[in-house]
């Protein structure tokens, strides 16, 4: 039986956007961060939010912030 995946979003100073791909729900966060790292975004925070169905990840944005 095939699991279920859920979006990942990031959650910027711009608002949610999407990452581009999905991960089921028992995923480690670091894999998910890691995937991230490899598109060129750094996370700060990972979760997953079962009642929006999708993971959260914060993101440092370093060009926004100087």
């Amino acid at each position: 039986m095939r699991q279920r995946r859920f979006p990942v979003l990031l959650d910027t100073v711009k608002g949610r956007v999407r990452a581009g791909f999905s991960a089921p729900a028992d995923e480690e966060p670091v894999r998910i961060a890691l995937k991230l790292r490899e598109r060129g975004r750094i996370a700060y925070r990972v979760r997953l939010d079962l009642e929006g169905r999708a993971w959260i990840v914060a993101v440092i944005d370093w060009k926004r912030a100087a």
